[in-house]
């Protein structure tokens, strides 16, 4: 645990000062690694189970905020803040790269008998 607390507090410690920024670009991060996980999966991540892993991957974010950042949750406006906040970047970036990528995994003989 102290292992991966010291990898996110030095990835992510430059911006210290200003923790609403820590967990902003964290869930970028997070949005974007899951989007390409998603897509990289194919067909079998096509559907409600890339769906969930995207909704575990940002509670995965919300616990890392917390627990491995260190940041309280007061510091950012409260609990409903800290889980709101960045929640649109977070959708919109996961799910146009899962999308985009994802044409480019399909095979060319499933999207000629669209």
């Amino acid at each position: 645990m102290q292992v991966l607390r010291n990898i996110f507090q030095r990835i992510f410690g430059r911006w210290a000062d200003n923790p609403n920024d820590q967990q902003y670009y964290l869930k970028i991060l997070f949005a974007i690694l899951t989007g390409i996980f998603n897509a990289s999966q194919g067909p079998a991540f096509a559907g409600i189970r890339g769906l969930m892993f995207g909704v575990l991957m940002y509670g995965l974010t919300l616990y890392i905020v917390v627990y491995l950042l260190e940041i309280d949750p007061e510091e950012l406006g409260g609990r409903q803040k800290l889980i709101t906040s960045a929640l649109p970047s977070f959708l919109l970036l996961w799910v146009v790269l899962w999308t985009i990528m994802y044409g480019f995994t399909l095979p060319p003989e499933i999207l000629e008998n669209l």
